[in-house]
């Protein structure tokens, strides 16, 4: 392994993608969202000393990794926080590690860099949503154990107080915004990140 770190992104699958927003946009139009915003990420992300894998099950979303050279981890254990965990341990020989959910739009190549920088400084990295989720985790500290559901921030947050883990969080809006709902959405389209402004004149 020549890589230093090492990134997972987690996607269910593309059959019922983004569920929060399903009165409001369609299952093509929210697939084609999520690839939009995966792709922007990855493209953020990308370096030579960073090795990217997409964490899923879903045959879909394989398929479409493959097509946009993007390596794939398949867990044999089930929910989130255990593929999550699994996901880690197999990959804990780099210098450090981030989880980063698929659906932050405000990434840029800028942020993604100081991220790695923060992680590879820090033992452990975290930002927080609005409804105290965990758009992205990562550090120099390979934990064994994840809290992603309802209110993982604190989930997280009081598991590393109770093992005496140190923490570091991140306020940055890039690092925190995800589209979870439809107020969310319509921020989104508002403000047109550059990859929205580019798939849009598409």
């Amino acid at each position: 392994m020549d890589k230093d770190f090492v990134i997972g992104i987690p996607i269910r699958d593309f059959d019922q993608p983004m569920t929060r927003l399903s009165k409001d946009l369609s299952k093509e139009n929210r697939v084609s969202l999520l690839k939009s915003m995966l792709e922007n990420l990855i493209k953020c992300f990308e370096d030579n000393f960073i090795d990217i894998f997409c964490i899923t099950k879903d045959p879909l979303v394989i398929d479409y990794c493959k097509k946009i050279n993007t390596e794939t981890f398949v867990s044999s254990f089930t929910g989130l926080s255990n593929e999550v965990s699994d996901f880690i341990n197999v990959n804990n020989k780099y210098s450090a590690w981030t989880i980063c959910h698929a659906d932050l739009p405000y990434i840029t190549k800028y942020y993604a860099k100081y991220w790695v920088k923060e992680c590879l400084e820090n033992d452990i990295l975290i930002s927080e949503s609005k409804d105290s989720g965990t758009p992205i985790l990562g550090g120099k500290i390979f934990i064994k154990e994840f809290k992603y559901g309802e209110n993982s921030y604190k989930k997280h947050v009081d598991f590393f107080n109770s093992e005496n883990i140190a923490y570091k969080k991140i306020f940055n809006k890039e690092l925190s915004f995800e589209v979870d709902d439809l107020d969310d959405y319509k921020e989104l389209i508002k403000n047109q990140p550059r990859w929205y402004r580019n798939i849009k004149n598409d």
